[in-house]
């Protein structure tokens, strides 16, 4: 369905009147909406990272890499059985959010039709709003859905086209060997077990489980001096964790997005702003400030290969940013402004 088409739908919404938000229990098919989502595919992966309610660049970046056709024309999914993962904060900062919410579900499901997948994480904005939609958290969003003609409150309890979507959204994908969460801290738990947390978590807390809001968790963990201790997620004491965590998961690489600021890596490595970055092919940084209301970059998507991993700009620039035949290296990629 089209974002007008979703407007239009709005008035079908129900706003339980009467019943305050707290009192509504939300509950999870977990065969249905998965907390994890698993692929293995032959095809061509691209991962981009926080939208943050920017529709116009977000549409440049799927033209560039051939995910969709359109616009001026009418946008429809054109990637085939590629995948596309998207990591988690879709709204807030920019004017766009529920159009971006509207143009993902579009693409979901017409990249399931076409036998890709179009696979949506949920990040830290995203729990803000669903946890309390009338917070100051969620001020900003909550007031693009009322100017698109939807209840915060309808919303954040499940109901509608946007609250549905919303609420499908899982915590964290896995796609060959690649891991993908908004924030990248699985701490060193395998697959299973960050699974059986994740749902455990949410069938007694909803939203509010500490898996998703402790500032250490998958969703919330943070980089550099604002991480535990003032280090990144990822260190611990003169060492960095990656190789563990990664091999618990059962995965060669972490991608996350979350933080788009400049990074120091303990070997001396770091990352600059507006960057896609890669440290050592372990942990890919794809948040690249790429909404207008933070105008690090114009963006860039992250194609990933057997062999190899790069950055598309929206000019339709490649850049590469791993290759297997030097797996330690570490590479950053700007597309511009």
């Amino acid at each position: 369905m089209t974002f007008s088409r979703a407007i239009a739908a709005a008035a079908a919404l129900s706003l339980f009147p009467g019943i305050p938000f707290a009192q509504k229990k939300i509950s999870r098919d977990w065969a249905k909406d998965p907390a994890v989502v698993q692929i293995d595919t032959t095809e061509d992966v691209f991962a981009i990272g926080d939208v943050h309610g920017d529709c116009d660049r977000l549409l440049r970046l799927l033209s560039a890499s051939g995910l969709i056709e359109g616009p001026p024309s009418p946008v429809h999914w054109a990637g085939g059985k590629r995948v596309l993962v998207v990591t988690g904060d879709l709204v807030d900062k920019g004017p766009k959010g529920p159009a971006v919410l509207a143009l993902l579900q579009q693409m979901r499901t017409e990249a399931a039709g076409a036998g890709g997948q179009v696979v949506v994480l949920t990040g830290n904005h995203e729990i803000d709003f669903l946890r309390s939609p009338l917070s100051d958290k969620a001020k900003e969003i909550a007031g693009q859905f009322k100017a698109a003609g939807f209840s915060p409150e309808a919303v954040a309890a499940c109901q509608g086209e946007p609250g549905a979507f919303l609420c499908s959204l899982p915590f964290a994908a896995r796609v060959n060997g690649w891991f993908f969460s908004h924030a990248g801290n699985s701490g060193g738990r395998t697959m299973k077990q960050l699974i059986d947390d994740l749902q455990s978590g949410f069938d007694r807390d909803g939203y509010s489980t500490v898996q998703l809001t402790d500032a250490n968790s998958l969703v919330q963990a943070r980089l550099g001096d604002q991480g535990p201790g003032g280090k990144s997620w990822f260190e611990g004491g003169d060492n960095t964790l990656l190789p563990d965590y990664t091999a618990a998961l059962g995965v060669a690489h972490i991608v996350q997005g979350h933080q788009h600021a400049v990074l120091h890596f303990p070997d001396g490595k770091h990352r600059k702003l507006g960057e896609l970055y890669q440290w050592r092919g372990l942990l890919f940084l794809i948040d690249a400030g790429m909404s207008q209301d933070i105008d690090e970059s114009h963006g860039a998507v992250l194609r990933m290969r057997p062999s190899e991993a790069s950055a598309i700009c929206p000019d339709g620039r490649i850049k590469k940013l791993w290759d297997a035949a030097k797996p330690e290296s570490s590479k950053g990629a700007h597309c511009g402004s």
